[in-house]
């Protein structure tokens, strides 16, 4: 795997020379913010939280004070918010936790039986009034407007959300934790659309009658079309990520002046890599690809840089694939099958991601009293010891990523 740079370092961003002492640590809260970015997305922060784990020294990524997640951020946000470890969310995914319930495939995509089977009773009724609308209107239709007419037999969602919903209550309950906002030591949101108003949902602590964090990360993670919508109390609600994949204004909100944002989506960009072919000739599933990371991607970046803006004493830190990166774009938002490959790739790519930025990553850190255990690693040294342990792609995600961490740990004490 080639060595990636994820962190975004803009220009704007407030920084201090290399030969510079910082003088005082600021004081404030710190936050961890978790885009949306389907099953593989979900997988990339996996790999990119285990990855800073092992950099952060005498802390982890549970020690935030702020969690924000959208659609499959949500998830990981929601465990973590909740003391579940890093480790242990590879060990649910990997399907090898002793204790725990195992996050499996059908627990993200299991078919909407029900409103499936009521809607495809409709069908001789739109079938008829799609040919009476041909024989009246045959000279100013087309096979778009068809479609359109056929459209109301498809159910709401081709999948339910019940089964993840499912899922995260019996992993809270096994494990004796809180399924409530107002139960957590750690502030949590979770955001979602409302489908009635269209207007961003956003489920936390003051949220007046607060549903369970099981049943906001089910919302939350409702893709529109492709998961049936959620409803809570009086209304249904679908995928936060309509309102932008990462939500960094809630963090600032609540307090933080570190926002840590992990942005799993990024669109390819093919010049100088094996798919410099343009992106039109790859087929139709490829320009949806392209089309839905650029869009998630814009919305992000422009969130960011409004922010910095905004409250320009507020450190903000993005991480998200590199433009090149063709393993985490080959494998599309619901690929399930392909968990493994993405978390060892996301490992990868923030560890040498965060040394090729070393000097303002340690420095921003340090405003905030956070030590940073990379400083004396070269990417020469750490290009082998991260190849070393990626062999077949079938071994165990756990498996993976433990001989990752456990080389890099060495590399460190032998250094």
């Amino acid at each position: 795997m080639g060595r990636l740079k994820t962190w975004d370092l803009r220009q704007e961003m407030r920084s201090m020379s290399s030969n510079e002492v910082v003088s005082s640590t600021k004081t404030g809260r710190h936050a961890l913010v978790l885009a949306g970015g389907g099953i593989t997305g979900l997988m990339y922060e996996v790999g990119a939280l285990r990855a800073i784990n092992a950099l952060l020294v005498d802390r982890t990524v549970n020690d935030f004070d702020v969690y924000v997640g959208t659609s499959a951020g949500a998830l990981a946000g929601a465990l973590l918010a909740n003391g579940f470890t890093a480790d242990e969310l590879v060990q649910m995914i990997d399907q090898r936790h002793p204790l725990l319930h195992d996050v499996r495939l059908r627990d993200f995509l299991q078919l909407n039986r029900m409103d499936t089977l009521r809607r495809l009773r409709t069908l001789p009724q739109a079938l008829y009034g799609v040919g009476r609308t041909l024989v009246r209107n045959r000279h100013d239709l087309d096979v778009v407007d068809l479609l359109w007419e056929l459209a109301g037999v498809l159910p709401s969602g081709f999948y339910s959300t019940d089964p993840l919903e499912q899922a995260v209550r019996t992993l809270f309950a096994r494990a004796g934790r809180p399924n409530a906002f107002a139960e957590l030591t750690k502030t949590l949101y979770l955001v979602a659309t409302d489908l009635d108003t269209g207007e961003r949902a956003v489920f936390g602590p003051e949220t007046p009658i607060a549903p369970p964090i099981s049943r906001a990360v089910a919302a939350s993670s409702a893709v529109p079309v492709l998961y049936q919508p959620v409803t809570i109390g009086a209304h249904d609600y679908v995928d936060g990520g309509l309102h932008g994949a990462a939500s960094l204004d809630l963090a600032i909100e609540a307090g933080a002046n570190l926002v840590v944002c992990i942005n799993p989506l990024a669109p390819l960009a093919a010049d100088g890599t094996a798919a410099a072919r343009p992106i039109r000739t790859q087929g139709f599933h490829t320009v949806i690809n392209q089309t839905v990371r650029t869009l998630f991607h814009a919305g992000v970046r422009y969130h960011v840089k409004h922010l910095r803006a905004k409250y320009p004493t507020v450190d903000i830190l993005l991480i998200e694939p590199q433009r090149a990166d063709e393993t985490l774009f080959r494998a599309h938002p619901m690929h399930y099958r392909s968990r493994s490959a993405v978390a060892e790739q996301g490992f990868q790519s923030v560890i040498m991601g965060l040394h090729a930025n070393l000097v303002h990553v340690r420095e921003v850190l340090a405003r905030h009293g956070i030590p940073f255990a990379l400083d004396y690693l070269t990417p020469e040294a750490l290009a082998p010891v991260l190849d070393e342990a990626i062999g077949q792609t079938e071994r165990p995600l756990l498996t993976v990523l433990t001989e990752l961490e456990a080389n890099l740990h060495r590399l460190k004490t032998v250094l």
